[in-house]
């Protein structure tokens, strides 16, 4: 016997358990390709020669320590690295930072923090948006989201907060009191960045609402140039001036070790927030979802030493370019649209509706979405559908390309073979 919200629980499922069984043109070519995870795993043998060469044990990481929420060390090394990156305003203070488990844990608990259970409080979201918040904002909240169509283009545009104003509107008509917005920046899954001018008008409009801004912005520095167009840049909510626009008490900021770091195992994100009862709230709550001691000591000695960053996010950014590149040309090829612009992130939008199995479907675009999802797994290549992100229409597919060359190759391949069966 367990209780009603553990036999919800029991559902959910799209998570890694137990063994996996990934494509090796050498070892395992009959394996699964997986474009479904966003990982960085061109940086992975980096990451992993920094992490195998200053990996002393200290006896002090086998204890509890200070660090429940992030040691000090580690704190401070995190924002000499904002404060280098990010270009905030006014300097971020180590007592603003708090550490948890992954930014996935700091999420749900930003959504705690911000809204009563069960209460019609609601956090707003543009559309499409990273798939997983449906889950790492609600599932033990009891929290809804509130997801406003913003088309493909429109929402890094200024104008998108007319929609944002009617989303707000709409579900306070309907009794939903929305207490929090959240911004993806870099945007997950379209990979374009906000313009400083639009950010400044989403802040703007919490501001007048009364409600926090979020901004998740884990993506921050896998930015990279495409020489063929205009390159985006990253603008942090954090290098706004607030004055005039936004108590800075509503602003907060994620980031992690994760993306930028290609350090995903590490399991560390945090909260930097100038909100001095929401960092309270925050602790009290990361207290269930601390990170190890280990990792945190490896997160300290890496951000410490500046100079290895530099040479990292250098070279990663260089290969992200080249990977995005390789798989704009191997997806053209195949007749394959995708999402033009964009230059962060480690994935693309693929619009594969042109091969939608409708006539198997009774013309149900989600239903054959869904259909086309199941025949890519069973070619034995994975990518995230579109209705999770709750793209605005069916056919979207998230395409993660920061992988090695071959194994990309052999994906598309596998996907090309898929389309080709349409009804």
């Amino acid at each position: 016997m367990i209780s009603k919200r553990a036999a919800e629980w029991t559902k959910v499922g799209g998570f890694n358990h137990g063994a996996q069984n990934p494509y090796d043109a050498a070892t395992n070519p009959g394996g699964i390709v997986s474009f479904a995870n966003a990982e960085n795993w061109l940086m992975n043998d980096d990451i992993t020669d920094f992490i195998n060469t200053h990996n002393e044990f200290d006896k002090s990481l086998s204890v509890y320590g200070e660090g429940f929420t992030g040691t000090r060390r580690l704190r401070s090394a995190m924002a000499s690295h904002l404060n280098r990156y990010f270009k905030p305003v006014q300097d971020i203070d180590p007592e603003q930072i708090t550490f948890g488990a992954g930014v996935t844990s700091i999420n749900e608990v930003c959504a705690l923090i911000t809204c009563d259970p069960h209460a019609n409080e609601a956090i707003l979201l543009g559309r499409p948006i990273y798939g997983a918040f449906a889950f790492d904002l609600t599932m033990r909240t009891g929290v809804e989201l509130e997801y406003v169509d913003v088309g493909d283009t429109d929402q890094f545009t200024p104008a998108c907060v007319a929609a944002y104003e009617a989303g707000f509107e709409a579900a306070k008509a309907l009794g939903v009191n929305i207490k929090a917005m959240i911004l993806c920046n870099p945007h997950n899954p379209l990979g374009q960045c906000y313009p400083r001018e639009t950010i400044k008008g989403i802040m703007r409009f919490c501001a007048a609402k009364g409600i926090h801004l979020i901004s998740d912005e884990i993506y921050a520095l896998s930015v990279y140039k495409k020489g063929d167009r205009p390159s985006e840049e990253f603008v942090s909510a954090r290098a706004i001036d607030p004055t005039g626009i936004i108590d800075p008490s509503q602003v907060h900021v994620l980031y992690g070790m994760s993306k930028d770091f290609s350090g995903a195992g590490m399991r560390l994100g945090c909260l930097v927030s100038q909100n001095t009862d929401f960092t309270k709230a925050a602790r009290a709550q990361c207290r269930f979802n601390s990170p190890s001691q280990f990792p945190m000591d490896l997160a300290a000695k890496l951000l410490e030493d500046q100079d290895y960053v530099a040479k990292f996010l250098e070279k990663s950014q260089n290969l992200l370019t080249q990977s995005r590149l390789l798989a704009e040309e191997l997806l053209t090829e195949q007749g394959i649209h995708f999402h033009q612009k964009g230059n962060a992130g480690f994935f693309m939008w693929l619009d594969l509706s042109p091969y939608l199995p409708l006539g198997e479907t009774n013309g149900d675009g989600w239903d054959a979405e869904r259909l086309l999802s199941r025949r890519f797994a069973e070619a034995g290549v994975m990518m995230s559908a579109g209705e999770p992100y709750k793209a605005p229409s069916p056919g979207r597919f998230r395409f993660v390309f920061c992988i090695k060359e071959d194994t990309m190759r052999e994906g598309v391949k596998r996907i090309s073979r898929v389309i080709a069966q349409k009804s």
